[in-house]
Order: C-alpha cells, then sequence, then structure tokens
C-alpha cells in the first residue's frame, strides 16, 4: 500500500493571533520571506516511505519473492512490524494535508498548479518507464507484463479512471492525492485564508460521510471518504500551528481521528479475516501516535531540529516511494538463491535510495526546473492573449 509526498515549510516556533475577520476573508498577497523550515517534517515522510518499503518487501507478497516465510528469514518480530507499514500510507496523507496547506499560502492559481505538477510528474514519469521495462524484461511470477496501452495509460498518472491497472502498486495513492489537489484548488483560486481552509475542512468531512453513509459511488469517488479525514487533520493542525489555538480546531483534529478509526476498522477487519496477523487496536494506536507526531509539529515541540541534512532525506521519499516495490522484489527474486538473505535485503534497500538519490538529484531537479519554466511561459501567453481586445466581428 502507498504516497506521495511535500514541500515546504512554515514557522515551527511562531504562533501569532487569529485574524480578525476582515483579515481572514482577504487572501494572503505573496511575500518574498520564506518561513523557517520544518526539518522534522522531511525525517517523517523518510519514515513514513520507509515502513512501505518495509511492507512491501517484506510482508505483502513476500513468500513470492523471497520464496520462504519472512519470519523465518528476518524473524517473526520484523516481519510483524512490517505487516503495519501499510499505515505509512495514512502518515504521508496527514503530512500532505499539512504542507499543501501551507505552500498555498498566499500563492495564485497558476503557481500552485506549476509547483503540484512539477513536484509529481518529472519522478513519476521516469518511475513508470523504467518499471514498465524491467517487468517486460522480468515479468513477476503470475502477473503478466504491462502492454503498451497500459504504459500509456500510467504515464497519465489517472489510469485508475481510465479503467487500466496500476503497473506498480504504489500508484494508486497518487490519484488521492490528485483528487485533494483539483478540491483544494478551490481553495486557492480564491485565496487561501483561515476562514476558507476552515470551511473546507468541514464541508470535505461532511461530503465525506455522505457518501459513506448513502453509498454513492460518484460521491465517494470524488470526496474518498476512506482517507478524506487524514487530509482534513493535517490542515487543521496546520491553521493551528500558523494561527495558535483554536477549541474549533482542536474538535476538527479530534473528529477526524474518530472518524479515521472507524474508517480504520473496516480496512482491517477483511484482513484479520483472511487470516492476517492485522489489529486494529494496534493500527489505531500507529495513527495516534501519526496524530500525536503532528500535533508536536503543529505546536513547535521538534523546532530545535535543524539538521539541514533532512532536506536530502525528505526529497528521497517521492522517488523511493515510487521506485521500490516492483524493482525491488524482482531483484530479489533473481538473487535470492546466491545472495544471503540480510545481505540482499540491505543491498536492495541500499539500491533503492541510491536510485532515489539519482532520480532526484538528474530527473527531478532538471525537468522540474524546464517544466517550470515552460508552465510559467504558458500562463503568461495566456494571460497576454486574455488581455488583448477583441477582434471586430466579421462582416
Amino acid at each position: 500500500m502507498n504516497i506521495t509526498h511535500a514541500n515546504r515549510s512554515a514557522s515551527a516556533d511562531q504562533t501569532v493571533e487569529i485574524p480578525t475577520l476582515t483579515e481572514r476573508d482577504r487572501p494572503t498577497r505573496p511575500t518574498t520571506a520564506r518561513a523557517p523550515r520544518l526539518y522534522v517534517l522531511d525525517l517523517l515522510r523518510f519514515i513514513a516511505a520507509m515502513s512501505v518499503v518495509a511492507y512491501h518487501l517484506l510482508f505483502a507478497d513476500a513468500r513470492e519473492s523471497w520464496s520462504a516465510n519472512t519470519a523465518d528469514l528476518f524473524g517473526a518480530p520484523l516481519r510483524q512490524a512490517a505487516s503495519y507499514g501499510w499505515l505509512g500510507v495514512e502518515l504521508f496523507f496527514m503530512i500532505s494535508g499539512f504542507v499543501i496547506c501551507m505552500s498555498s499560502w498566499g500563492r495564485p492559481l497558476g503557481d500552485f498548479f506549476i509547483s503540484r505538477v512539477t513536484r509529481l510528474m518529472p519522478a513519476y514519469l521516469f518511475a513508470v518507464i523504467l518499471t514498465a521495462s524491467v517487468l517486460v524484461l522480468w515479468p513477476l511470477p503470475g502477473e503478466t507484463a504491462p502492454n503498451l496501452p497500459q504504459i500509456i495509460g500510467n504515464l497519465t498518472m489517472v489510469q485508475n479512471l481510465l479503467q487500466v491497472n496500476n503497473i506498480d502498486e504504489p500508484y494508486w495513492t497518487l490519484l488521492i492525492e490528485l483528487k485533494f489537489y483539483l478540491l483544494f484548488l478551490i481553495v486557492v483560486a480564491f485565496g487561501v485564508t483561515y476562514r476558507r481552509v476552515l470551511m473546507f475542512c468541514m464541508i470535505w468531512t461532511t461530503l465525506a460521510l455522505f457518501a459513506h453513509s448513502a453509498d454513492s459511488n460518484l460521491l465517494t469517488m470524488v470526496v474518498e471518504p476512506r482517507f478524506a479525514s487524514y487530509f482534513v487533520a493535517g490542515m487543521a493542525l496546520y491553521l493551528i500551528h500558523r494561527f495558535g489555538h483554536s477549541l474549533l480546531l482542536w474538535c476538527i483534529v479530534a473528529f477526524s481521528f474518530a472518524v479515521n478509526a472507524v474508517m480504520l476498522d473496516l480496512r482491517v477487519a477483511p484482513l484479520v479475516k483472511a487470516g492476517l496477523p492485522m489489529s486494529w487496536k494496534v493500527s489505531l494506536l500507529l495513527v495516534a501516535l501519526f496524530y500525536l507526531l503532528m500535533t508536536g509539529i503543529a505546536l513547535g515541540w521538534f523546532a530545535k531540529v535543524q539538521w539541514r541534512g533532512l532536506v536530502t532525506i525528505g526529497a528521497l521519499t517521492y522517488p523511493l516511494y515510487l521506485l521500490h516495490s516492483a524493482n525491488g522484489r524482482t531483484v530479489i527474486r533473481h538473487l535470492r538463491d546466491d545472495v544471503p538473505p540480510w545481505l540482499l535485503l540491505g543491498g536492495v534497500v541500499g539500491a533503492a535510495l541510491l536510485l532515489a538519490y539519482v532520480v532526484h538529484r538528474f530527473v527531478e531537479r532538471p525537468l522540474g526546473r524546464a517544466l517550470r519554466n515552460g508552465l510559467k511561459s504558458s500562463f503568461e501567453k495566456a494571460r497576454a492573449a486574455s488581455e488583448l481586445p477583441a477582434p471586430p466581428p466579421t462582416v
């Protein structure tokens, strides 16, 4: 199971008075001053990514990859811990709600769109091409190699809407992220303010509850009731971080936790019924830990975490998330009979981290820069064209 990802930061130790209604309704203007980076968010993203890596390499389809029970190879405690690695996706969603709200503050719609496209697409396109090539050359057991329509569909990142299967399992979360961005685009279009983010959290939560209770496929597809409350919690905690304590915001955080507890039970119950070693109580305890950590970030508990190396570590999370699963399992399947398990596991994880750095350094940076410049130029041309006087009507 699976992420995506995040970006800029805001002050970890600075709170301000809640703005007046007039200020709250007025979009903040972009400023050149940049608030101190929340380095702990980079660390938390990396932990979430590594938990997903552990889940895929040591638990999900692990017997097929290793041709043995990973509890026998690495010990039952490690396998049991890895079985909860899928919860890293939930942590990713909370971080995303926090960071997207933070990074979009004071930015116009065009800048928000460009930042999301340049953040997501370069590494993703590379991952699809590389993973598809690996699976065409060395298909996984029991799976057919991806064909050209499937590869093209995956390059759009909306393959699930096209009813095309994901080439790699982690990709399923990206559509959920895209839906969040599209929904939040409404707030960005009017200008991100305290009041509008607050209303967005309340409206999205309400629609998600109606979608769940009414069993509406269309509404469910749009508002994602299984995961909406994680994004909402992240946004509410960012408002607490930026503006200080508010009973209403804490109520939103608490309510989102209650909703997530119920949704978590609905997700874990089928796994338990299938005989997997899962526990709703353990899962809920881990989600509660996520809430505690994100609350600590909102309240500035980790303001002294200032190691700049965490920026690089955080930059690895997205390409690592995209590249580790199918590629890692392919390597394991081909080398498992010749390399000791612990050495092979360490080598695969180390190679995935190295590949993630290479992708960040030589794919994300240059392609992201070129894509950003091209999109900015496109928006400028569109604005210039819209300001031209209309041509006289022809007779």
